[in-house]
């Protein structure tokens, strides 16, 4: 038994000698293990940069390491010299040189969009000026003011198939007596389709109705002088009113009434009439012509019975000179069989 333990500690002696852990000397195998948390710091903070950096509103940070050396450690006397390699520890050796490198990289500089109009957006509109004056309360009752939209705007009209488009608009329509007849048919026609009409308009649209015979009878409103008056809902009821209230009777001039529409600067004329005679003649035609000046379309709508004659029609001739279209109905069709 003495022997066995002599035997063993005799084997721990020459362990002991032998053992790695003799040679590494204490300043070592601190550096070591101060290196090695080093890796796993450097480690972390590159997973960081993987990811979102900054705090908690997006903003970036630069980032300091401070490295604290043992006390057992051998301090260098010269900060330019080279860090001490050593032979036996390489792990040691790297790492230093991986602390270096993080050291010596210069702060990261955010790098943020440059903003634009385009991000930002087109910013806050000027808000439209103010009027100089005040309405005062007979203004704003007025009905030029309470009734008529303040802008104009364009938009289709048919009227009899005659489709045309403008912002000002004049129906002139024939009431002489051949008008009446046959059986009320025509003038009841053309009073429907000028209703129709003026239904199709706008707000922003103007129009202005002229019946005619030897004289002329357009359509005022309220007293005033006729003038051009815009497509409300009050002004079409009241044209409907002034539609109704016409009967047909008279001879035919047809000039005047012409000339009046092209007073109130249309765009668009649309023109009807039963009669074939009298006729436009040549100076008549020329006189439109020059009145106009090519600012409004003409379009003729004539009545009659039986098969149309255009050779030296002059409603034909009237709406070719000025940009318009001829249209051609048998009033036969609008008599209302029972």
């Amino acid at each position: 038994m003495p022997a066995a333990f002599t035997e063993m500690e005799q084997r721990t002696a020459r362990w002991q000698t032998n053992s790695p852990l003799l040679v590494v000397p204490s300043w070592a195998a601190s550096l070591a293990i101060h290196s090695l948390i080093l890796l796993i710091l450097i480690s972390s903070l590159n997973r960081c940069d993987s990811g979102q950096t900054g705090g908690d509103e997006g903003e970036l940070r630069s980032v300091g390491i401070y490295v604290k050396q043992s006390p057992d450690a051998d301090q260098p006397e010269d900060s330019d010299q080279e860090p001490l390699e050593s032979p036996e520890n390489p792990q040691v050796s790297q790492a230093q040189e991986q602390i270096s490198e993080v050291m010596e990289q210069p702060p990261v500089a955010p790098l943020l969009p440059e903003l634009n109009s385009k991000m930002l957006g087109a910013g806050p509109t000027q808000a439209p000026s103010a009027p100089t004056t005040d309405l005062t309360t007979d203004q704003l009752m007025s009905p030029s003011t309470a009734l008529a939209p303040p802008v104009m705007g364009a938009g289709n009209v048919n009227f009899f198939d005659a489709v045309d488009s403008g912002k000002r608009f004049v129906f002139v329509l024939d009431c002489s007596g051949s008008m009446a007849a046959p059986q009320g048919a025509p003038i009841r026609k053309a009073r429907s389709e000028l209703i129709s009409s003026l239904a199709g308009l706008n707000h922003h649209q103007q129009f202005q109705i002229i019946f005619y015979n030897t004289t002329t009878r357009a359509m005022q409103h309220r007293g005033k002088s006729a003038e051009l008056l815009y497509a409300t809902d009050i002004n079409r009821t009241l044209a409907r009113q002034f539609i109704q209230s016409v009967e047909p009777d008279g001879g035919t001039d047809h000039l005047p009434a012409l000339k009046r529409a092209l007073s109130f600067n249309p765009d668009v004329i649309f023109f009807l009439t039963d009669a074939k005679h009298p006729q436009l003649s040549s100076a008549d035609l020329n006189d439109i012509r020059e009145q106009n000046g090519g600012k409004a379309k003409i379009h003729c709508i004539e009545f009659g019975e039986g098969f149309p004659v255009k050779e030296g029609n002059s409603l034909d001739k009237l709406a070719r000179q000025n940009k318009g279209s001829y249209r051609y109905y048998n009033v036969r069709k609008f008599i209302k069989h029972r």
